[in-house]
């Protein structure tokens, strides 16, 4: 049996109901599926709670003093913008150069399979078996057909759409913006919006949230490209940190890919020092990585995407490579 499988067939049941686990309120130590989360919160001051996605226990792990590179893929173009993963041997890709969503095989290192897309996609994730994607131009969003073909699941009006990712609640998690103003958004499947994020005490938070992911404990994460920050709100989209890079690095920050690991642990793509910064789930640097192929290579590295087993995917802007890395153990 693969391991894909295996973890689709691993059960927890939730504490106070029959339903599959997704949370654990740390303080109470209770196991929570997502519709029992609001009654537990009634059991004390929301203050008092703290909760984090159940499959970060998966183990504790720590950052290693050099990353491993496992392997590195050659894709048909460069000027590559995201990169997402499926299954136990699978990535995507998409460029600026392509309307095609790239299906590679990494353990083999060979393209398998392209998806022609109706315009030109540039956010790329996986929403259960399914690729869903933002596309240049189309404030929408799109969903790959069991066919190979595409079909528009929901539009988001007169909000122009950039960052996409799944929540651990089986959402989408979608960076929106107008001009000089933008917001996170939730919604279900059918387009439904389930939260908005917006502002922190009155203040705007976000202009362009171009790239977004969620973090094991729930939190929504975004880089905004406008603001030259990365903004991280808890589930309740109340405001938690910012990063603006390191001084001691460099002067500038530009954020652009942002993922997440089993710890919480968030990887950045920066233009800037082409570089990906690691930070801790309360913003705290921790460490760079290098994205270089050799001291005479300076590629700025732009989509990245971690696996279920913590490997690190990364594309670059100018190069046609994928670098695969270990950087937990």
């Amino acid at each position: 049996m693969s391991k894909e499988h295996q973890m689709a067939q691993h059960f927890v049941q939730c504490q106070l109901c029959t339903n599959n686990v997704q949370f654990l309120c740390k303080p109470c130590n209770i196991k929570l599926c997502e519709n029992c989360v609001g009654g537990h919160l009634q059991n004390k001051t929301p203050e008092a709670h703290r909760f984090i996605h159940y499959h970060k226990f998966r183990g504790q792990k720590s950052v290693m003093d050099e990353p491993e590179i496992l392997a590195v893929i050659t894709c048909p173009y460069n000027n590559m913008l995201d990169i997402t993963r499926q299954g136990d041997s699978y990535f995507y890709v998409c460029s600026t150069l392509s309307r095609h969503i790239s299906k590679h095989d990494f353990r083999q290192n060979l393209a398998t399979d392209s998806i022609l897309a109706d315009l030109w996609p540039r956010r790329l994730a996986i929403f259960g078996n399914n690729i869903i994607y933002t596309e240049r131009n189309n404030n929408a969003v799109n969903k790959v057909t069991d066919k190979d073909g595409t079909q528009i699941l929901f539009s988001t009006g007169d909000w122009n759409v950039h960052g996409i990712a799944c929540t651990g609640s089986g959402n989408i998690l979608l960076g929106l913006h107008k001009i000089k103003v933008g917001k996170l958004a939730v919604f279900d499947i059918k387009g439904n919006v389930l939260k908005e994020v917006e502002s922190n005490n009155g203040n705007p938070l976000y202009t362009n949230p171009y790239y977004v992911t969620e973090n094991t404990n729930g939190d929504l994460c975004a880089a905004d490209i406008v603001l030259a920050s990365v903004i991280v709100v808890d589930n309740t989209g109340l405001f938690r940190f910012s990063y603006t890079g390191n001084p001691s690095i460099a002067k500038g920050f530009d954020p652009h890919g942002v993922a997440a690991d089993s710890q919480s642990n968030l990887v950045i793509a920066d233009w800037i020092t082409r570089k990906l910064h690691l930070i801790d789930e309360n913003g705290y640097f921790l460490r760079c990585f290098d994205f270089f192929v050799s001291e005479y290579m300076s590629e700025m590295p732009t989509g990245v995407c971690i696996d279920q087993d913590d490997l690190l995917f990364v594309c670059g802007y100018d190069s046609v490579k994928v670098k695969v890395m270990k950087y937990l153990h």
